[in-house]
């Protein structure tokens, strides 16, 4: 039953690599990788539906009837690592991606980062798209010395992919919109405790989707969303 079960697992993660959420009936519970409960599941409580997004995290509901009221990202307003004026406001209409990192990480982050470097590769040449990096170190993180972190990791268009420099204790408050973990710790490596999220948000501020920046397979899947809401939105 265990060969059976890696075999089921194996075989979905090529059908998930190759078809571009093409399942229409969705992916059986029992047979979808972990990343996937995050999407909408079917009427029938059978499989997920990969064809649309819900709104993860703890949503408002109505305790009697189930129905979760979403809610958006609260706004915020820094400045990026040109010391410009940027914030919440500045990217309604977009589709984007965000994450929590520091520029001395010594684990997790250079592997976030080559995570959303394939992001801005598979879509940087879509107006409508954008990424987001908020340092969880503004101490140390200067936007000359985040200038710098974005240079050498070769970043095409810093217009397009903000690095983000606030107020340390908001930042830590607004990671939680992101459904993300960033907060000091001595013990942690390089003092921080940070989840390595990458976070989906649709053009209207709200979360849709998400994916751990050190699974390749499932930033590859959270490409596919990203799609989605981009041609959802093209369409209307």
């Amino acid at each position: 039953m265990k060969t059976l079960g890696i075999t089921l697992l194996a075989t979905c993660f090529v059908v998930l690599a190759g078809c571009a959420h093409d399942h229409s009936e969705g992916i059986p519970l029992e047979e979808a990788p972990a990343y996937l409960q995050h999407h909408p599941v079917s009427e029938d409580g059978s499989a997920y539906l990969i064809d649309s997004l819900g709104y993860p995290g703890n949503q408002p509901f109505d305790p009697e009837t189930g129905e979760i009221t979403p809610e958006p990202v609260r706004d915020w307003q820094y400045v990026d690592q040109s010391n410009r004026p940027f914030g919440s406001e500045d990217l309604r209409g977009k589709v984007y991606v965000a994450d929590f990192f520091f520029t001395s990480c010594p684990t997790i982050c250079p592997k976030v980062a080559s995570q959303m470097l394939r992001l801005e590769e598979r879509f940087g040449d879509n107006p409508d798209f954008a990424l987001v990096s908020f340092t969880v170190d503004p101490k140390r993180d200067t936007p000359e010395r985040m200038t710098d972190y974005a240079g050498k990791l070769g970043i095409k268009d810093l217009d397009r992919w903000r690095f983000i420099y606030g107020d340390k204790f908001e930042i830590y408050d607004l990671d939680e919109d992101y459904l993300s973990v960033a907060l000091e710790n001595d013990a942690a490596p390089g003092g921080f405790d940070h989840s390595g999220y990458i976070v989906l948000v649709d053009r209207d501020g709200f979360v849709r989707s998400y994916a751990s920046g050190l699974v390749e397979e499932e930033v590859t899947h959270l490409m596919d969303d990203v799609q989605m809401l981009l041609d959802k939105s093209a369409a209307k």
